[in-house]
């Protein structure tokens, strides 16, 4: 494997911790209105998502390179 899919597969790990941390410590609590509630679970969403464009992108080069 080379750097540059270490890495996105690095990336791709650090995107979903960090996409995982947020939703696990959402809470609809006094003071946090509908709209960031949602708006802090899309980033999350979108976080989780990228992180698995970026395994799935390394599979493939990895398929690709061997």
């Amino acid at each position: 494997m080379t750097v540059k899919l270490i890495a996105a597969w690095v990336g791709g790990g650090l995107l979903l911790l960090a996409g995982i941390w947020i939703a696990s410590n959402l809470e609809m609590t006094v003071g946090v209105s509908e709209t960031s509630y949602i708006l802090a679970l899309l980033v999350a969403l979108g976080l989780i998502l990228a992180a698995g464009l970026l395994w799935i992108s390394v599979a493939v080069a990895t398929r690709h390179h061997e």
